[in-house]
């Protein structure tokens, strides 16, 4: 009786080893997920006036995640639709000539925008700055043609190497119908 409880125990532990060693590598992949490209400079009649008054390291970057890593202390002109992600899956209407902002939150890694419908919006630079004052990684756009336009960001986690992180992509799309 004890033998057959033995192998029984021993069989148990051999078919625990392969979820281990998954979890394990599963855990190892884990690193550092941040972006260091950011979007092109758009129409520099429109730019904003901007004050970068430092530029991150790249272990600072980690921290707040934004994909550009200026940092602008003075902002620019205000913006005539300021978007946030609780605006996401909205649709918002400006007008020709209008300044469109987003302003995503530090504590994951912004990429985007994934899309421009067609070039009725020109993307303002610096695009994806560090805005220390608003905790938040900020885009500009100019609303330049009439029509539908689709702004998607991604948000992951902001990961440290040899930690384990959380596995997730949150999407935050933006619809803009300019008129």
């Amino acid at each position: 009786m004890h033998v057959r409880a033995a192998r029984m125990s021993h069989r148990s532990l051999l078919s625990l080893i392969p979820f281990v060693l998954i979890l394990v590598l599963a855990l190892s992949a884990c690193g550092t997920n941040v972006s260091t490209t950011g979007a092109a400079p758009g129409s520099t009649a429109t730019a904003p006036v901007a004050t970068a008054t430092a530029t991150q390291s790249q272990s600072q970057a980690k921290t707040d995640g934004c994909p550009n890593t200026t940092v602008v202390t003075t902002p620019p002109p205000g913006a005539n639709i300021v978007l946030t992600s609780t605006n996401s899956g909205t649709t918002i209407t400006a007008k020709k000539g209008d300044i469109i902002e987003v302003n995503l939150p530090f504590g994951h890694t912004w990429q985007g925008p994934t899309s421009l419908s067609q070039n009725l919006l020109t993307t303002q630079g610096p695009a994806g700055y560090v805005f220390p004052a608003g905790k938040a990684c900020v885009w500009r756009f100019l609303a330049s043609s009439a029509g539908t336009a689709h702004l998607a960001f991604e948000g992951r986690p902001i990961c440290k190497a040899g930690q384990a992180c959380p596995m997730y992509i949150m999407a935050v799309p933006f619809t803009v119908d300019i008129q």
